[in-house]
């Protein structure tokens, strides 16, 4: 009988090879350089184009933390000293962290009445494509503010309070401002420069049936002299409203602060016809009527939503101190006292 030929080893090493050769491509330090790169591009074409690139930002992150990852897994020197591992670590976690965020994220703007709810449908922004749309869940009813102005029209700090639901089915009133925000469902609202007047008007149909809303004036006092919208009426015409203020509320050599204007009145212009309207007094418009009912402030948010931010606040810490502990490790040899 004639003697078994052994089997040939599998080439299992040629995979193995294949995967180290691309590992050590992924960890180069060129690809960290294109990365970066390739995030200040993104961000300059933002700029110049002021479009969105939040989310084409989570590339070059994305990118960075597997480049930062490869590079853990191929240089030795980095894993055998652990501040550097640790640098390294939280840095990749960093990138992994703001490309989530970029993904997540969503910027806005909102105006609410004040005595009224808030509508999500009202805000106007910017959301990253996997943001989880969870605005229908906020609820808060806009309540009174204050702003304060120093002379030469130099605000100062806003305070608004809004009244937020509570558990037991009441309402609890919360104030926040420029630095303090509102915080629900992961949204923060701040307080913002933008606010004004908003005239309250009820439409009266022909058979009776009644809508009241309100219509917002341009920001004052940065539109000092434009308190004017159109407003299209139910069925019916655009007409043009026009808030008369015979003394202004503002004093730009003073201290003031915001408040609604005394003895204001509303002027509406509809088919040709002019009409001046106080609080209460209704105007016929067609086969309609429109009601002035009374004149509000209204104040604006800007909304932002960024789950990461404490994780990316604790990952930046993690780096830092394993910056800080190599740092000191290499001051230490330096001077002797590492040594046995």
């Amino acid at each position: 009988m004639g003697s078994a030929v052994p089997a040939r080893p599998a080439m299992a090493a040629a995979p193995h090879r294949t995967a180290g050769r691309v590992l050590v491509a992924a960890a180069s330090l060129w690809w960290t350089l294109v990365w970066m790169a390739a995030a200040g591009l993104i961000l300059a074409a933002g700029l110049a184009l002021d479009a969105p690139v939040g989310a084409w930002l989570a590339l070059p992150c994305f990118g960075l933390c597997v480049n930062l990852a490869a590079a853990l897994g191929v240089n030795e020197r980095l894993r055998r000293q652990p501040g550097l591992l640790v640098f390294h670590v939280g840095l990749a976690v960093l990138a992994l962290l703001a490309a989530a965020g970029r993904l997540t994220a969503l910027n806005g703007t909102v105006e609410v009445t004040q005595g009224t709810p808030f509508e999500a449908g009202h805000v106007e922004g910017r959301a990253a494509p996997l943001h989880p749309w969870r605005l229908d869940r906020v609820g808060f009813v806009q309540g009174p503010f204050s702003i304060g102005y120093d002379p030469g029209m130099l605000r100062r700090h806003t305070r608004s309070t809004v009244h937020v639901p509570v558990a037991d089915g009441g309402w609890e009133s919360v104030e926040i401002g420029d630095d303090r925000p509102l915080k629900m469902f992961g949204y923060r609202f701040y307080t913002s420069p933008n606010k004004g007047y908003a005239v309250v008007l009820t439409h009266i149909a022909a058979d009776g049936a009644s809508r009241t809303g309100a219509v917002h004036l341009p920001s004052y006092p940065l539109n000092e002299h434009r308190q004017a919208n159109r407003w299209p009426m139910p069925g019916g015409p655009v007409v043009d409203l026009w808030l008369h203020m015979p003394e202004p509320v503002l004093d730009e050599n003073a201290a003031w602060s915001f408040r609604l204007p005394e003895e204001a009145t509303l002027v509406v212009e509809a088919g040709g016809a002019r009409h001046e309207l106080k609080p209460g007094q209704e105007v016929p418009i067609g086969a309609a009527r429109l009601r002035y009912d009374e004149l509000r402030a209204w104040m604006g948010y800007t909304v932002f939503y960024d789950p990461t931010l404490p994780w990316l606040a604790a990952a930046a810490l993690v780096a830092s101190a394993g910056l800080g502990w190599h740092a000191v490790g290499k001051i230490r040899a330096v001077s002797g006292d590492g040594d046995a």
